[in-house]
C-alpha cells in the first residue's frame, strides 16, 4: 500500500507547499537528510541539511532530491561547533531554518566536494535570499552538553552534565511555540524527551519501547522499514501511554504516533550515510504542536543517530 501511494504521488503534479496553513491538515512526512556524512568528521563536517515531503513512505536507495518535496531544512552552525560534535553529540550550538517549497538547486550540488572545510556558518552555494525566503519555523539551541561523549566505537551517556541537549521551535515571526528536551534518568541507556508547550507545561513524552524492566531499548524488525529499526514514540506525558495517529490501517505498532528511522537504501545507509524518518503526528494535533514534533525529529538524529554517521 505504501509503495502504491508512493507511486500515485510520482505521477502527479508536485504537492502544495507546506507552508503553515498547509501544516494544518498533514498527518505525517517524511524528513530525508540530504547531506552526505561519509568521511566527514571534524573539521570537514559540514552543514546538515534535510528534504521534506508530504508522504508516507521512502522507497529505499532514493536519492532524496529526487523526492516531491514541499519543504526543506538547511542547518546553521559555526565551525567550532561542527568539529567537535564527532566527540559529543547534540553539544554545537545550531538552528535548523525550516522553508517551505521545494529543495533549492544552490543545495544540489552539496555532495560534490567530501574533503573541503565550511568556514562559514551556512551551507555553501545557499544565496541570502533563499537563507531567508519562504521560511515557516526555526529549531535552535545554544551550546549545551551532548548526549554522551563517543571514542571510538565506545558511547558512554552523559547524565551529570547540565544543560543537556534541546531544541526550540519558533515561528517565522519568532513566536516561541515550545522546545523538546533530551531527558537523563536512572535508566540512561533509553534516551527520552520531554516536548514542552509555550508556557512550559509538558504536552508529550517521547521515548521507544522498552524491554528488560524499562532499561533497553526495544528494537522492531519487518519487511517493508529498517531492521533493527528503534521507533521514538510519542506519548502522554502523564500516563506514558503511546497516543495514536489518524490512521486507521495496519498494526496497532503502525497507528501509533511515533518518529521512526526508515531503511533508505545501502547506497543512502553505507556509502553516503544519509538517514531518513517517518513523523507520525497524533490525531488533531495543532500546527504549533506538528513543528514542535518536527523540531522533536531533528533533536533525536541531531543527539541519537547523527554521531553514528561520524566514525
Amino acid at each position: 500500500m505504501n509503495q502504491q501511494k508512493y507511486d500515485v504521488l510520482r505521477s502527479t503534479d508536485a504537492p502544495e507547499s507546506l507552508t503553515i496553513e498547509r501544516l494544518d491538515s498533514v498527518e505525517e512526512l517524511i524528513l530525508a537528510q540530504t547531506t552526505s556524512q561519509c568521511c566527514r568528521c571534524c573539521c570537514t563536517q559540514k552543514s546538515i541539511n534535510w528534504a521534506v515531503a508530504e508522504q508516507n513512505h521512502f522507497p529505499a536507495g532514493t536519492n532524496p532530491f529526487d523526492l516531491l518535496t514541499n519543504g526543506w531544512i538547511h542547518e546553521e552552525s559555526n565551525l567550532c561547533g561542527r568539529t567537535c560534535s564527532w566527540i559529543s553529540p547534540g553539544c554545537r550550538a545550531v538552528k535548523y531554518v525550516q522553508h517551505a517549497g521545494s529543495v533549492p538547486e544552490s543545495l544540489k550540488g552539496e555532495n560534490n566536494d567530501w574533503c573541503t572545510v565550511q568556514s562559514q556558518t551556512y551551507p555553501v552555494g545557499l544565496s541570502e535570499i533563499e537563507r531567508h525566503g519562504d521560511i515557516v519555523a526555526t529549531h535552535e539551541k545554544e551550546c549545551t552538553c551532548g548526549y554522551c561523549f563517543k571514542f571510538g566505537d565506545c558511547t558512554f551517556p552523559i547524565c551529570n552534565c547540565f544543560p543537556l541537549p534541546y531544541l526550540e521551535s519558533k515561528k517565522s515571526d519568532g513566536t516561541v511555540v515550545g522546545r523538546t528536551e533530551y531527558i537523563c534518568d536512572a535508566c540512561m541507556f533509553v534516551p527520552k524527551f520531554d516536548v514542552l508547550g509555550a508556557d512550559g507545561t509538558k504536552k508529550f513524552h517521547i521515548r521507544p519501547d522498552t524491554c528488560f524492566c524499562g532499561c533497553c531499548m526495544r528494537c522492531r524488525c519487518d519487511n517493508k522499514k529498517k531492521c533493527f529499526r528503534v521507533p521514538f514514540v510519542v506519548r502522554d506525558p502523564q500516563s506514558l501511554e503511546a497516543l495514536g495517529s489518524s490512521r486507521s490501517d495496519g498494526t496497532l505498532e503502525e497507528r501509533k504516533a511515533k518518529i521512526d528511522s526508515l531503511w533508505s537504501g545501502w547506497k543512502n545507509e553505507c556509502c553516503s550515510m544519509k538517514d531518513a524518518y517517518h513523523i507520525v503526528y497524533p490525531k488533531k494535533l495543532s500546527v504549533e504542536d506538528k513543528l514542535l514534533l518536527t523540531g522533536s525529529g531533528l533533536l533525536i538524529d541531531l543527539t541519537i543517530f547523527e554521531q553514528k554517521n561520524d566514525d
